[in-house]
């Protein structure tokens, strides 16, 4: 396909990520936590048991095959830090996502260990009474908790949930190291707050798949308004394009294609076999488009005649 990127990416990224790049900067973003074929053929019967139901996966722990499902869920123990809305392996006392395709949120004061697979403490050096905020390289205070130096937030600027206005520094803080990363579209990563910009910035972080500015629509963000891009397209692909997956030679893990819909004449509309069609395989055409993301047939063969679908024996 001409108008595709192809991105060969193995299922069980998300095991092999450094701390920092869950969790902290990459705002908004989710992940793919499952893992590849050749972890699944690991399993025991066992496992493969717990993992039956509608809804479960297997994720990549350490080389090997961990169930994530109802059966093995269960709410995080004193001293074990997980990723919000996240639940704990009632058997390797490690972290596990309620999706496969999933945010790991550890919290402004935590980061994501893909060894441990739980929340780590931020590490940097600050006096006692304090924890060190990756997001600002700075030490928030634990009193900030119960008593926060809290001033009204300037005109058309507010705070993230779980932050407040820090009237001597000027800047929105989180309260405490359990507050979760900036949940604003308008995010200024300089500035720390929500709002404020003259125009537009890298506030929307890099996990979300781009800014909410109110630019000019034209048929690029038309398109991406027809066909937006789901949690598994955001990880895999850039710009408006969606994954659509694909067998490697080996047949084990997965290739991912990425696609424009709009366009792409061999999966418009959607991948195929989920919802797309091949343009190209209409009955008796010659010429064909891929028109925001419906299949256009210009031409017929010989006894046809196009109608604007499909080509109609005359």
């Amino acid at each position: 396909m001409k108008s595709t990127t192809i991105l060969v990416t193995l299922i069980s990224l998300a095991s092999s990520v450094s701390a920092s790049g869950f969790g902290g900067f990459s705002r908004g973003g989710s992940f793919n936590f499952g893992c590849g074929l050749s972890i699944k053929q690991k399993a025991s019967h066992e496992q493969k048991d717990w993992c039956s139901g509608t809804g479960s996966f297997f994720t990549n722990f350490k080389g090997g095959p961990l169930c994530c499902s109802d059966h093995t869920r269960q709410p995080p123990s004193s001293g074990t830090t997980c990723p919000f809305g996240w639940s704990q392996h009632f058997k390797a006392g490690c972290c596990i996502p309620p999706k496969e395709v999933s945010p790991c949120d550890c919290g402004e004061g935590y980061k994501w260990d893909s060894n441990s697979h739980k929340c780590v403490k931020n590490t940097g050096k600050c006096h006692g009474g304090q924890w060190w905020h990756d997001r600002s390289d700075t030490c928030c205070d634990d009193s900030w908790q119960h008593n926060p130096p809290k001033g009204d937030c300037p005109s058309g600027i507010k705070c993230p949930s779980g932050w407040f206005w820090h009237k001597g520094q000027k800047k929105c803080r989180p309260t405490g190291p359990h507050s979760p990363e900036p949940d604003c579209d308008d995010w200024d990563e300089h500035n720390h707050c929500c709002g404020g910009h003259t125009g537009p910035s890298q506030g929307a972080g890099k996990g979300n798949g781009g800014n909410k500015w109110g630019w000019k629509r034209d048929e690029t963000q038309q398109a991406a308004l027809s066909f937006p891009q789901t949690d598994l397209d955001k990880m895999y692909c850039p710009g408006s394009l969606h994954a659509c997956t694909v067998p490697t030679v080996g047949g084990g893990e997965w290739a991912y294609e990425c696609v424009d819909f709009a366009t792409e004449l061999e999966a418009c509309g959607g991948c195929v076999g989920a919802g797309g069609q091949d343009c190209t395989q209409i009955p008796h055409s010659l010429s064909v488009g891929c028109e925001v993301g419906t299949c256009a047939v210009y031409s017929c063969k010989q006894g046809f005649q196009a109608n604007g679908t499909s080509c109609v024996a005359v």
